[in-house]
Parts: C-alpha cells; sequence; structure tokens
C-alpha cells in the first residue's frame, strides 16, 4: 500500500503565507487547506524578537476564519536558540494560538550556528557527532519546557538541522529521546512529521509515540497548492503509530 492510500491527516500544522516567506496571500492558502479536505490548518508564519507584523497578522487571520470552511489556528514558527532552550519569540504574543518550534540553526552554548560553522567544528573536532547530538537534543528539550502558556505548540520538522551540518538523525539511540519525550508528553507538545523534510524519521517517530508523545502532520508549504499534501508524511504517521495522530488542542 503506498502513501496515497492510506488515511488522509485532517489537520496541517504548518504552513506559511506571504506575511513572512510563503508565496500566497493568507486567503488563498486557508481556501487551499479547505479543497484538500483539512478540518484544521495552523497558519505558522516566521518571527524572530524583532518582527513587527504580529497585530497585522493576527487580525488578518481573525477576519479571514470569519467564512473559512474549516478550522484556521493562528500560530508562529519560531527557532532554538541556543542549549539553554532560549525561543526567538516576540515577547507580545497577543493573538497568537500556537507556535511551532523550530531548528533553523544549530543551538549551540553561545547561540544558534549555521550549519556550515558545525561542519567545520566537526571536521576539526572541536565538537564530536554524539556531542552535537547530546546539545542538540539538550536544547529541543529545554525549549519545550520554556514554551510560553496558554498556546498550544508543535516540535516542527524535527532533527532536519542534523543532515545540513553532515550529521545522521539514525545515529541517535532511541533511548537518547527520553528527556525529549518526557518534556513533549508533560507539556502536551506534539511532534510533527514534516513532509518538506521528511522528517523525523518513522523509526524516531515510532520511538517518541511510544512513549506518549503525540504525532502530528505538517507540509511546510510555502504555497497555497502544497497545503495538505502528505504523500511522505501520510505513510510515516502510519508506521510510526497513526493513533497517536494529533490536532491543536481547542
Amino acid at each position: 500500500m503506498t502513501a496515497r492510500q492510506l488515511p488522509r491527516p485532517t489537520a496541517d500544522l504548518h504552513t506559511h503565507t506571504d506575511f513572512s516567506d510563503g508565496h500566497d496571500p493568507l486567503a488563498e492558502v486557508v481556501a487551499a487547506a479547505g479543497a484538500a479536505g483539512l478540518g484544521t490548518v495552523v497558519v505558522t508564519d516566521h518571527v524572530r524578537a524583532d518582527s513587527g507584523y504580529l497585530p497585522a497578522y493576527t487580525a488578518a487571520v481573525r477576519a479571514v476564519r470569519a467564512d473559512a470552511p474549516l478550522r484556521v489556528v493562528c500560530g508562529v514558527e519560531a527557532k532554538i536558540l541556543d542549549t539553554g532552550g532560549r525561543i526567538d519569540l516576540p515577547a507580545d504574543l497577543t493573538g497568537v494560538e500556537h507556535v511551532a518550534l523550530a531548528d533553523h540553526r544549530f543551538p549551540l552554548p553561545d547561540g544558534p550556528a549555521h550549519p556550515e560553522q558545525v561542519r567545520e567544528l566537526l571536521a576539526t573536532g572541536a565538537l564530536t557527532p554524539a556531542r552535537a547530538r547530546r546539545l542538540l537534543l539538550a536544547a529541543t528539550t529545554r525549549a519545550v519546557t520554556r514554551l510560553p502558556a496558554g498556546r498550544t505548540a508543535h516540535l516542527a520538522h524535527l532533527f532536519s538541522v542534523l543532515p545540513k551540518c553532515g550529521l545522521d538523525e539514525a545515529d541517535l539511540d532511541p533511548a537518547e529521546l527520553a528527556p525529549l519525550a518526557r518534556a513533549c508528553r508533560e507539556r502536551g507538545t506534539a511532534v510533527e512529521l514534516n513532509e518538506k523534510w521528511r522528517c523525523p524519521s518513522p523509526r524516531t517517530a515510532a520511538a517518541l509515540a511510544a512513549a506518549g508523545v503525540r504525532l502530528a502532520a505538517g507540509s511546510d508549504a510555502h504555497r497555497a497548492a502544497e497545503v495538505g499534501r502528505f504523500d511522505w508524511a501520510a505513510g510515516a504517521l502510519a508506521e510510526a503509530r497513526p493513533d497517536t495522530l494529533a490536532e491543536p488542542r481547542r
């Protein structure tokens, strides 16, 4: 059975509009989600601590949801900054209901590093692959515990930064995931299987699901036509454990 024949997720927890780096307007993204037969779409445009567009963004989401044929959740995507788990979020999140937590850069003790910098550290022996994996896991775990209260959240494209740095997710021991799984379970934070980056692997997702972590599907769509397309994620979710499929809680 192919992924196209599998039951499709009914929620897309990771989409972008032209408020950040998406190609299409918010209304087109929501319309595409409805056309794809989704029951929920979460818009997760990128933010940083100094982002100033949130008032206009949250107002636009409120306006479009009034006539939307599905549930529209106002979210943002923010990166993990360092091994202390700091998150690159604006101080004022008024109107934001959901946070997608992402590894856009490699979180080191002194801040986020470009993957090429990590490659250089690995090449010179200043950083070992095992320590790099431990640092990323620690940073992600701590970031989950620092997510703002009163909002739903999920981990977006978990471990996507590893291959960019020349590291392999397959080298992770499932036992190393225990602290992250515990943090996600206790905080109600889902883990997304990301269609664009095809991560985390079904093996990793299965280990997290076995530890009680909820799984989700995210297209990471940057064009309206990509919303709700889960050619890889549907199969990966089924392989990991479909009964853990998550939507943002109401």
